[in-house]
């Protein structure tokens, strides 16, 4: 084990309902040994109990919810500190948003919303999306907690929280505050989450444009998972280039 600090991104732990290789062990031996670590995804639809009984399915032994940092929860641990002024939320998404919202002090108000956190939903009507919009044209700052531009369903592509997001901020001309996977500000907030610096964290994911170039950016260590696939395409450079490279995170247990 690499003596660090973790920020493990959740997509190389687990995916499409699978463990990866390797990942059941990797946690287990960071929990074993005592290190520090925080599982951060940008999946805050489900709250931090869903993903305990999510990863329990899956095979993996300890999880605690105090183990997942969610985007949800950057945005609103974030907001606090810079906005407390602000306490009045409108969502768009799963539980794990609104789960979010209250454990940080603000009331569900979809009529005068300081902020609109924009997840996922797929019952929302045209009026639905006309609603948000004259919340922030009536001066609510968007939060973008989910950037994928679209979302494998049940085997099929289908449109994501990211591209609802665009249509948004195209509608209202006004950009989102971005906390979803690859942005700097998840990265910084979940730093402060486990009150640790970057120079002492090493970062794991298996996206090297959003798991590894932003953490380098931020002076993490990193560890880039490539799940047997060439890195030959992959725009590294001198100074942006992983500290390390593994197949699977067995890699990380030896």
């Amino acid at each position: 084990m690499i003596d660090k600090h973790y920020l493990i991104q959740m997509e190389a732990l687990a995916a499409n309902g699978k463990a990866k290789p390797g990942a059941v062990d990797f946690l287990d031996a960071l929990k074993e040994n005592g290190y520090t670590y925080v599982i951060i995804t940008e999946q805050s639809g489900r709250t931090r109990e869903n993903l305990v009984e999510y990863f329990d399915k899956l095979g993996f032994h300890y999880t605690e919810t105090g183990d997942f940092y969610t985007s949800a929860m950057a945005a609103v641990d974030y907001l606090l500190v810079k906005f407390p002024q602000w306490k009045k939320a409108a969502y768009i998404g799963g539980r794990g948003i609104r789960a979010a919202l209250e454990l940080g002090g603000f009331s569900i108000d979809h009529k005068q919303p300081d902020v609109v956190f924009a997840g996922m939903n797929r019952n929302l009507s045209y009026k639905d999306y006309s609603d948000i919009l004259q919340y922030l044209l009536n001066g609510a700052v968007l939060i973008s907690t989910d950037s994928r531009r679209t979302q494998r369903m049940e085997g099929v592509d289908m449109i994501g929280s990211g591209a609802i997001v665009r249509m948004l901020e195209y509608a209202s001309q006004k950009r989102a505050v971005d906390f979803s996977r690859g942005s700097d500000i998840l990265l910084r907030m979940a730093l402060r989450y486990l009150n640790i610096k970057a120079e002492d964290t090493l970062a794991v994911g298996d996206d090297f444009n959003r798991d590894i170039v932003p953490a380098i950016k931020r002076g993490m260590d990193t560890v880039l998972i490539t799940n047997g696939e060439g890195i030959e395409n992959l725009e590294m450079s001198d100074t942006i280039h992983p500290t390390y490279i593994v197949e699977d995170l067995s890699g990380l247990t030896r």
